[in-house]
């Protein structure tokens, strides 16, 4: 009940969120509807193949991320993958996040604490690989000389490279990431009360995970599958982007630009379901940038999300199906 409470609040926040959005930018369904007509069943397949692609060099980065002797088979990895992926777009964000343990566990007999240090690991390796391909698009934009009235952007993309880079080895020395959240945490005091207690005990837990992590290279490894994952991710925007509608003008790099703002933003923890609200507002902000009008941006982006959920939901039934299959072999074996 609990759960159906927060999924029915994030609904609400979502519907409400857009609505907004509608009203700012002077839209109505019938325009959202019209970015429909736009989109070729050759965009779609070409979108589909991209989210696959996605989801197999995810899965591959997770199976690095743990040691040779635990690591769990590609389909067990993939099928929790896919799952995982709808759980996160349609449960609360703990929720979200707690499925991909749990459902590791179940099938392939993962422990807890590796799991969620692959989990944690992949989470920074995410925000590193964002932040570069925001950094080398906004550079990119700056060289071409396209956009002389905005100056900003070398430097803005000066700051997300190097802002990459420190991610990127936090995360590859993730029991250095431990040791500054465990001295941070205890230099606030918060151990002196039972709830930072408590956190700060999980976060000492997490240390032997993380620093074994950081062995034989997995981190590393892990931090190369991420880069082919999120140009999958800036091609699957870029794609679906140009299919709904957006301009000619709108490169690789502009559509890379304005994706990567529109990820960012449906970050914010305002419990949206699926990001909606969230992730349209920072795609209409993106590509405001270089001249889209909000109707247009509204129009694409929220096409955009719709496609990315479709597939969520029905990647995520796959992978449920994936891992019935796994666990049935595993018992039979």
């Amino acid at each position: 009940m609990k759960t159906a409470l927060r999924v029915l609040l994030s609904l609400a926040v979502a519907l409400g969120l857009v609505l907004l959005l509608m009203a700012w930018g002077g839209v109505d369904l019938a325009e959202l509807a019209r970015a429909w007509q736009h989109i070729s069943p050759a965009a779609l397949a070409a979108a589909t193949a991209i989210y696959a692609l996605q989801y197999l060099a995810r899965a591959e980065r997770f199976r690095a991320l743990f040691p040779p002797a635990l690591r769990p088979s590609f389909a067990t990895t993939l099928s929790v993958t896919s799952a995982y992926g709808m759980a996160t777009l349609i449960l609360p964000a703990k929720m979200g996040e707690a499925t991909f343990v749990v459902y590791l566990n179940r099938a392939g007999g993962t422990g807890a604490s590796q799991a969620i240090a692959a989990l944690v690991v992949s989470r920074l390796l995410d925000f590193a690989s964002l932040f570069l391909g925001f950094g080398v698009a906004s550079i990119g934009l700056a060289a071409s000389g396209s956009h002389a009235e905005l100056a900003w952007l070398a430097p803005l993309g000066g700051a997300l490279v190097v802002a990459s880079a420190v991610v990127f080895w936090l995360a590859v020395r993730g029991d250095v990431f431990v040791r500054i959240a465990t001295g941070v945490a205890r230099a606030l005091g918060l151990a002196r009360f039972a709830l930072g207690k408590k956190l700060v005990e999980r976060i000492d837990s997490l240390a032997g995970a993380l620093r074994e992590s950081a062995r034989d290279g997995r981190a590393l490894r892990g931090a190369l599958w991420s880069l082919p994952m999120w140009l999958c991710v800036f091609a699957f925007c870029a794609v679906l982007g140009r299919g709904f509608g957006l301009p000619d003008t709108i490169g690789f790099a502009a559509a890379s630009f304005g994706a990567s703002l529109a990820i960012l933003t449906s970050i914010v923890p305002l419990s949206a379901f699926a990001n909606f609200g969230t992730l349209e507002a920072g795609w209409v902000l993106g590509f405001g940038i270089f001249g889209v009008s909000r109707e247009l941006a509204l129009a694409t982006g929220t096409g955009l999300h719709l496609v990315q959920l479709g597939l969520a939901v029905a990647f995520g039934l796959l992978g449920h199906v994936g891992m019935g299959l796994v666990a049935r072999r595993g018992s039979a074996s």
